[in-house]
C-alpha cells in the first residue's frame, strides 16, 4: 500500500496519534502528499467510496449531489417544500431547479444527509469529508419573495445549519466541505460578502475542532479572492485548472499553516494532465508551503460535468484518480523551476476558456 493511502482522512497523523493534537513533530521526514478529491456524485456512492480509497486517495468527499439537484437537495434538508421549484440558469455553472422560498421561510433540520453519508463510510472502515452548500450560496440561489431578503432568511437559517454541525461533529467528522458557487460570480454586492463573513464565522465557531474546507465555483475567486483568504477557514480549494490566474496570489499571501488543496487535474475534460507540469506546479507550491498540508485534488468534483457523457465518465474516472494519485506522488517530482508562465504557455492543451482563467 503506498504511503499516501495510509494517511489518516482527518489530518495525516500517524496511527495512534490523537487526531486533534497535530504537530509537526509528527514526520520527521514526510515523503508524501496528500491526495483529495471534490465528491463523487453517483447513484451509489459508496460504490465511488470504495473505488477511491482503492485508488489511494486520502481525502474522500461524500454527499455531494450533482449541481443540478444541490439547491433542491439542500432545500429538502433545512425543510424547505419543493413542489414549487422553476427551472434556473446560473452563470456560471449552468441550469439548475431553483426552490421559491415563501414569505419569512422557517427553516428546520428534516434530515442530516451529510452525517448519513459519512457513518456510512465510516461502516466501511473509510472516514470522509461530508460537502454541504454553504448558507448564503444556497439563500442567493433559491427565489426569495418580496420583502424578505438574504440577510433575513440567514438568521433564521444558521442555527439549523448549526445543528448540523453538532452531529457531524458528534458521528466523528473531522473535515466539513463547504461549497460557496457564487464567489464564482465577479459582480456580488458588498452585503452578500457581509453576510457570508458573518455565516463562515458563526460556522467556524460551531465546528469547535472539526476543519472546515473552503471550496468556490467555475472558474475561481477572481476580485473576490482578498475576502475568501480572510475567512476562517481550515483549508481552500484553489481550481487552478479554471481559475489559473488566483495562484500566483495564493502563492503570495497563503499561510503555510492552512491546509491547501490545488485542483490539478481537469474533471471536466477527458484530455489527460500533464504530470510533468503539474509537479512543477507542486514544487513551487512547496517552496512556501509545508507538504503535510497540501491536497492534491480535481478541479471541481469528479463526473459532475454535463462535457462527459455516461460512457466516458465510466472511462474517465479511474484515470482521474490515478492521476491525481500521481501528481501527488513525490517520488515522481521532478525538480525543476517551471514558471507559472511556462505551465500556461509552454502546454498546447491550455486554451483561454474565459476572462482572467486558462483550461486544459
Amino acid at each position: 500500500m503506498p504511503v499516501w493511502q495510509k494517511a489518516a482522512c482527518h489530518d495525516g497523523t500517524t496511527e495512534g496519534v490523537p487526531a486533534r493534537q497535530y504537530s509537526i513533530d509528527h514526520f520527521p521526514n514526510i515523503a508524501r502528499l496528500l491526495t483529495a478529491t471534490l465528491g463523487f456524485p453517483d447513484a451509489d456512492e459508496m460504490r465511488g467510496v470504495r473505488c477511491q480509497h482503492a485508488a489511494g486517495i486520502s481525502h474522500i468527499a461524500t454527499a455531494n449531489s450533482p449541481w443540478r439537484d444541490r439547491v433542491v437537495q439542500t432545500a429538502r434538508m433545512f425543510g424547505v417544500g419543493t413542489d414549487n421549484t422553476v427551472t434556473a440558469c446560473d452563470p456560471m455553472h449552468g441550469n439548475y431547479r431553483k426552490p421559491i422560498l415563501r414569505p419569512g421561510q422557517a427553516f428546520h433540520l428534516a434530515r442530516n444527509w451529510p452525517r448519513d453519508a459519512f457513518l456510512a463510510a465510516e461502516q466501511l472502515g473509510i472516514s470522509t469529508r461530508p460537502v454541504l452548500l454553504g448558507p448564503v450560496s444556497f439563500l442567493a440561489l433559491c427565489g426569495m419573495t418580496k420583502g424578505d431578503s438574504v440577510g433575513q432568511g440567514l438568521m433564521r437559517l444558521l442555527p439549523a445549519y448549526i445543528e448540523c454541525f453538532e452531529q457531524l461533529n458528534n458521528a466523528g467528522c473531522f473535515w466539513i466541505q463547504i461549497d460557496e458557487p457564487i464567489l464564482a460570480h465577479p459582480g456580488l454586492p458588498a452585503a452578500t460578502l457581509t453576510h457570508m463573513d458573518v455565516a463562515w464565522h458563526v460556522l467556524s465557531e460551531a465546528s469547535r475542532g472539526t476543519s472546515l474546507v473552503l471550496v468556490g465555483g467555475s472558474g475561481g475567486f477572481g476580485r473576490h479572492l482578498p475576502f475568501v483568504l480572510q475567512l476562517p477557514f481550515g483549508g481552500l480549494h484553489v481550481d487552478v485548472v479554471h481559475g489559473y490566474r488566483d495562484f500566483p496570489y495564493v502563492l503570495q499571501h497563503f499561510p503555510a499553516h492552512h491546509w491547501l488543496s490545488l485542483g490539478l487535474v481537469d474533471s471536466c475534460s477527458a484530455a489527460p494532465t500533464h504530470i510533468s507540469m503539474a509537479h512543477g506546479i507542486v514544487e513551487q507550491t512547496l517552496r512556501s508551503h509545508r507538504p503535510d498540508r497540501l491536497m492534491i485534488a480535481p478541479s471541481g468534483a469528479l463526473s459532475d460535468s454535463n462535457a462527459l457523457t455516461d460512457p466516458d465518465i465510466t472511462n474517465v474516472l479511474p484515470q482521474k484518480m490515478s492521476e491525481i494519485v500521481a501528481v501527488a506522488s513525490r517520488r515522481t517530482i521532478a525538480r525543476r523551476s517551471a514558471s507559472i508562465r511556462d505551465f500556461c504557455e509552454n502546454d498546447i492543451r491550455f486554451v483561454p476558456c474565459a476572462d482572467n482563467s486558462v483550461r486544459h
